[in-house]
């Protein structure tokens, strides 16, 4: 492994470790609405390239902005996916999120946004995988269930791309289980 591609996984890794613990440290004062974290299965649907290991998942939700209520209020998020295993790990602003009252205790989540990852942009070596630029568009969806007013659990994927806009773009998916808290 090389320096520079260390010294970017320590960064990543630290930045999505910082916004874990300001994340559970921020008062509802500061407009954090909600802070969810959790386990994801890195890129499950395909075999071989990044895939069999677990990642860890932190984001921040924040208070709907009134700049944004001409859009249906979506609450902005910050989050952070730290690969397990030497893969591609990812920080995100999704700035439009919007969560859906689907009855009783369900929901439903989307966001979309954009992401800057630390894996590798282009190359031809079998078996890896190429993103094309730094900065991608990242999208999320969760269904949940409110277990009590402030906690809840979602089933949670989230995924990378360009959208072809670079040269090169296998994108990146990942699944998982999250654990969200409301202030």
């Amino acid at each position: 492994m090389s320096i520079q591609l260390f010294g970017r996984r320590v960064a990543a890794g630290c930045l999505v470790l910082g916004l874990g613990l300001a994340a559970f440290a921020a008062p509802a004062s500061a407009f954090v609405d909600e802070v969810r974290g959790g386990v994801f299965a890195h890129d499950p649907f395909r075999s071989g390239r990044e895939s069999d290991h677990a990642d860890i998942n932190v984001e921040m939700v924040f208070e709907s902005p009134a700049i944004l209520s001409w859009a249906g209020k979506p609450r902005p998020r910050l989050g952070g996916t730290l690969s397990g295993s030497g893969g591609t790990s990812l920080v995100y602003l999704d700035v439009l999120g919007w969560t859906f009252d689907l009855g009783g205790n369900v929901f439903a989540d989307f966001g979309l946004g954009g992401a800057i990852h630390d894996g590798d942009l282009n190359g031809n070596v079998p078996g890896k995988l190429y993103f094309g630029c730094r900065a991608n568009f990242h999208q999320s969806g969760s269904i949940g269930y409110r277990i009590t007013p402030e906690l809840s659990v979602m089933a949670s994927i989230e995924h990378m791309s360009n959208g072809s806009l670079c040269s090169k773009n296998d994108g990146l998916t990942n699944i998982g289980v999250r654990f969200g808290y409301s202030f």
